[in-house]
């Protein structure tokens, strides 16, 4: 095989290595068109991956020399200072490495050539891109996606060298400044300072020499600077880009390395990562079949692996652009936030390697002083909103159970929520109830428009405040277009015959299909609202604790907010002010119905996940005028709104933007979306991401997931109710 790698990334050398390794007929050949930049030290070890290992032992060995392993970490924040060791990191110059690969490569019989790319090049066997994004290699199919950074960023070499990762925070005049420093190996360290783009213009030093950049650097951290690393085009500030390549090959190219994906240097693992794609396509093109057989199975397997990683990339990322927004947070708390800002790092790792620490934001969370009795772990710490006293942070989150006959509730509902109780959580919010039966997803949805639906839901709150400690509220909604269909496991289809006439903000379906609504008048908003009125009274009768306003997931109140499906001329549409115009009047009107005492949530779509469609900087606005208009806690989801979404989920995916909101506006606000464990609660609510934390899925199959996670934790608070008392003297074991 007649392989041509352009550039020399070092996932791309060690590809060549290995096919050479494999079969020695393999013809690889680099061509350098352009020389390399030089790089900071990067992160190719964590505590969650602290070895690396290579499937070939002697270029692992040829590299070792390079890699700089240390367990310390410290964080300095104008005068005041943390560190703890027990969390493993490894760093490796990326230079030192390069030169290392090659000198491995060459000496397996790969050749190297400094020219620019000629037409016989293309016609290799394969084509390895490695030569970054912008290279020279790709074709019209494989387009990167590049999102730059907000923060601008200079790179110093130091020749004092280190075994910590250190982390260095300072206010001026101007904003905050930010530094990183890594280990480079025995003769010196990397250092990394950071800024958001408008802080470095108001300084002036986007436009100062390199002496005076160095000299205030120098200054801010006390650390010696030798010398900056010029960025690719010779700037010395430069903007991260975070490189999604869709796909990763085409014909017989394929992209890999930095041309493939990249990953913020406060996470690292991305060099970690592509040497690990380079082993998979090895394997692959050595398995017997043909080449394109063998991009495929590549792009296949490792591609969900680096988009796991960019995740936590661009958390940690977003976490870097705000700094402000934590700098307003107790040390502690920053802290804990800083070492957890990937999201990767749990409450359970860090109380591992800094107890003294995980047990001070502990002391945070429940408001208690450090020194007094150890308090619980956050998510059993009690939150009070207005006059309700929750117990703890766990909420169980609204989930239709499409089990009602004509919006009356019945068996089935006291059972799935009352188990709820029993099992231990804080807050239980009923599935979606819908305020009118034209409101209602489907005809089985609940409702609470109707005189027996009040003594069907008192019974449900009645078994839960006469049987726990939980608190229950209540999700009031209305369907709009998304409304007149069949149950979800009977696919959401249209009700046929049966179906009813839909209203909504503007006259658009919400799927190809689906019936249009109707533009609704002024004549209809009137309705609606007085509907939402009725619905609060009544739910105060039903003896809820709380209320919860649906205006998220592409429901009638949100489809009002966003853009995308607000189209009106008239002061409902147009500007956020506007749009937000009714859902406020609705809200008004619930807050004015409901007791004073008695506290309100909002769900919102923090975005909508397509283009043109509500942002985060949107869902700030939006959270703002919910919190002056009396809102006391803020449900922050996503998506929904259109058919045509393309979400970027996993664990915890949507904490980051509960995070973003919470502490941009200092309001309380509650996480939901791939929280499966209690470390994902524990670290979001020490962290500071979110007051409280909502599980959907996750309770489905567990009812007695707080009293599972109490266990787990030696944590004896959460009190079983008198008849199940001898449960937890039972140690259950697994076959």
């Amino acid at each position: 095989m007649k392989v041509t790698c352009v550039g020399t990334d070092p996932a791309g050398l060690y590809l060549g290595i290995l096919l050479k390794r494999r079969d020695p007929s393999h013809v690889v050949r680099f061509i350098e068109t352009a020389p390399q930049p030089s790089a900071p030290a990067t992160i190719v070890c964590n505590p969650l991956k602290p070895r690396l290992a290579l499937a070939d032992s002697e270029t692992l060995d040829a590299i070792k020399p390079a890699i700089v392993s240390f367990d310390r970490v410290s964080i300095d924040a104008e005068g005041r200072t943390f560190e703890t060791r027990g969390l493993t990191y490894a760093s490796i110059d990326r230079t030192a490495l390069v030169g290392a690969l090659k000198q491995r490569a060459a000496q397996l019989g790969c050749t190297f050539e400094r020219r620019d790319l000629a037409d016989d090049d293309r016609r290799s066997d394969l084509l390895v891109a490695a030569d970054g994004p912008d290279g020279e290699t790709r074709t019209a199919g494989l387009s990167a996606e590049l999102r730059r950074s907000s923060n601008r960023s200079v790179v110093f070499q130091s020749a004092e060298p280190t075994d910590a990762l250190q982390y260095f925070f300072r206010a001026t005049e101007h904003g905050i400044f930010h530094a990183y420093k890594v280990p480079r190996g025995p003769n010196g360290s990397s250092v990394v300072v950071e800024t958001p783009a408008e802080t470095l213009r108001v300084s002036g030093l986007d436009k100062a020499p390199p002496e005076c950049i160095i000299a205030l650097c120098r200054k801010l951290f006390a650390l010696p600077l030798d010398r900056i690393v010029a960025a690719a085009d010779g700037s010395i500030w430069d903007s991260f880009a975070t490189v999604r390549s869709r796909p990763w090959h085409a014909g017989n190219v394929v992209v890999i390395g930095r041309a493939a994906y990249t990953s913020h240097g406060s996470v690292g693992l991305d060099l970690r990562s592509q040497l690990e794609d380079a082993e998979t396509l090895a394997e692959h093109l050595s398995s017997g079949g043909s080449i394109g057989e063998a991009l495929d199975a590549y792009e296949a397997g490792r591609r969900p692996k680096a988009e796991s990683l960019q995740r936590a990339s661009e958390a940690s990322l977003t976490w870097s652009e705000h700094v402000r927004r934590y700098r307003e947070l107790p040390f502690e708390q920053f802290c804990f936030s800083l070492l957890t800002n990937s999201m990767r790092l749990t409450y359970a790792r860090i109380e591992k390697a800094a107890p003294d620490l995980v047990r001070a934001v502990d002391a945070l969370v429940a408001g208690t002083a450090p020194e007094s009795n150890r308090p619980p772990p956050p998510m059993f710490a009690p939150i009070r909103l207005r006059g309700l006293t929750i117990p703890n942070r766990v909420v169980v989150s609204p989930m239709c159970q499409y089990s009602a006959t004509d919006g009356t509730v019945n068996d089935w509902h006291l059972v799935h929520l009352g188990s709820r109780a029993i099992g231990g959580a804080g807050l239980i919010i009923a599935e979606m109830t819908d305020v009118l039966p034209e409101g209602r997803i489907s005809l089985h949805c609940a409702g609470m428009y109707k005189p027996e639906h009040v003594p069907a839901w008192k019974r449900v709150t009645d078994f839960v405040h006469a049987n726990s400690e939980s608190k229950i509220a209540v999700q009031l909604a209305h369907a709009g277009r998304k409304g007149s269909l069949t149950r979800s496991w009977e696919g959401h289809k249209s009700l046929g015959e049966a179906k009813w006439e839909l209203i909504a903000p503007s006259p658009l379906a919400f799927a190809e299909g689906r019936q249009v609504p109707r533009e609704m008048t002024r004549t209809d908003m009137d309705k609606v609202r007085d509907a939402f009125v009725r619905a609060t009274e009544m739910s105060d009768l039903a003896g809820f604790d709380m209320i919860e306003l649906h205006y998220a997931h592409g429901y009638l109140m949100s489809s009002f907010i966003s853009v995308l499906t607000n189209r009106r001329t008239d002061e409902y549409g147009g500007s956020l002010e506007n749009r937000m115009r009714f859902p406020l009047e609705v809200f008004n009107a619930v807050r004015a119905a409901w007791p004073t005492h008695k506290p309100i949530s909002t769900r919102i779509s923090s975005v909508d996940w397509i283009e043109g469609g509500t942002t985060i900087d949107d869902a700030i606005e939006i959270g703002r005028m919910l919190h002056a208009a009396g809102n006391d806690i803020l449900a922050v989801s996503t998506g929904g709104v259109s058919s045509a979404q393309r979400p970027v989920d996993g664990r915890v995916f949507q904490a980051t933007f509960s995070d973003q909101i919470r502490n941009e506006l200092g309001i309380p606000t509650m996480a939901v979306g791939g929280i499966v464990s209690h470390a994902d609660i524990n670290t979001i609510v020490a962290a500071g991401r979110a007051d409280m934390c909502a599980l959907g899925r996750g309770y489905l199959e567990d009812a007695y997931f707080p009293r599972h996670a109490a266990r787990a934790q030696s944590y004896t608070g959460l009190k079983w109710p008198s008849q199940y008392r001898r449960a937890g003297e039972v140690q259950l074991r697994g076959e």
